[in-house]
């Protein structure tokens, strides 16, 4: 009776350690094993809010957007027009996500954000910043090469586990083919400056199509050896301007990764309700490996 008992106590003992270890082996921001080396990123314009896109304005879309980001949970999102009552509704509707970013006009939040927005439950952020496109970038303001308007760019150093990357989320002039140009040559040399040998995720809204000098200039530079990760699976992607249905659509946002980095499962997120768009740019997204696991530095 004595070893029944024994042998019964042993049972729930064990059975009770198996219950702790099953609740905390994904503790600690862990993931399960086949998506330890792999994040989901999101480059979005969301257009800025005007009533005079009438149905298409932000208060009519801002609930598709919502769900949209909801549903397809990415690691890191880069958007571009943001104005800071639509990042502090996003940011309230968002919990698990926290943004990075000031606006463009004065370093604050003064005029458009490009901020970066992160899932603090997946990625940790080591370090973080911004510059202008110009001829004297920590400038606030600052507008450069016949731009009519000040283009930022915010960046942003993260770990996921013991992988560590950067992402640089930029958006280009809409009407000056130098200042494109020059954004392009600027940020393929100011980038190693911040990022070194670590993997670099660049995205946003350029304004570029890939027949453009632009476009050209930073695929083929030798130091990050970019990808264009909407090209890996060896179709044309799709336009990401629409215009809110305008014919001119067109591919003018990318997401790009350097050496270090893979990418699969690039989509194009076409999403509407009738006549309502989620955005005059839809959303692209892909997902992302590490070739090489690097550790914190």
């Amino acid at each position: 009776m004595r070893s029944l008992i024994i042998l019964l106590i042993t049972l729930i003992l064990l059975s009770q350690s198996a219950q702790v270890i099953a609740r905390s082996g994904n503790g600690g921001g862990k993931e399960p094993p086949d998506s330890v080396n792999q994040l989901k990123v999101e480059s979005f314009n969301l257009r800025l809010d005007t009533p005079h896109d009438g149905i298409n304005a932000w208060p009519h879309r801002q609930q598709l957007v919502l769900t949209h980001l909801q549903q397809t949970q990415p690691d890191v999102v880069g958007m571009q027009e943001v104005l800071v009552h639509q990042l502090d509704w996003l940011a309230e509707h968002l919990p698990d996500y926290a943004f990075i970013g000031v606006g463009r006009d004065d370093g604050k939040r003064g005029g458009e954000f490009v901020p970066l927005l992160y899932n603090t439950l997946t990625l940790n952020k080591l370090d973080s910043g911004y510059f202008w496109l110009s001829e004297t970038p920590n400038v606030p303001g600052s507008i450069g090469w016949l731009a009519h308007l000040p283009r930022i760019v915010t960046w942003a150093k993260f770990a996921q586990h013991n992988k560590v990357f950067f992402v640089f989320n930029a958006h280009f002039s809409h009407v000056s083919d130098l200042a494109r140009q020059k954004s392009a040559e600027f940020l393929v040399r100011y980038i190693p400056t911040i990022a070194g040998d670590n993997p670099v995720i660049l995205m946003g809204d350029l304004n570029t199509q890939d027949s453009e000098s632009a476009y050209t200039t930073i695929i083929a530079n030798p130091s990050l050896q970019f990808i264009d990760t909407g090209l890996t699976d060896g179709r044309q992607p799709a336009a990401t301007f629409n215009g809110f249905g305008q014919p001119d659509a067109k591919r003018i946002d990318y997401i790009f990764i350097s050496k270090g980095l893979s990418s699969s499962d690039y989509t194009t997120h076409q999403e509407r309700q009738g006549e309502l768009y989620i955005s005059d740019h839809y959303p692209i997204s892909t997902l992302i490996m590490f070739a090489i696991l690097n550790k914190q530095q």
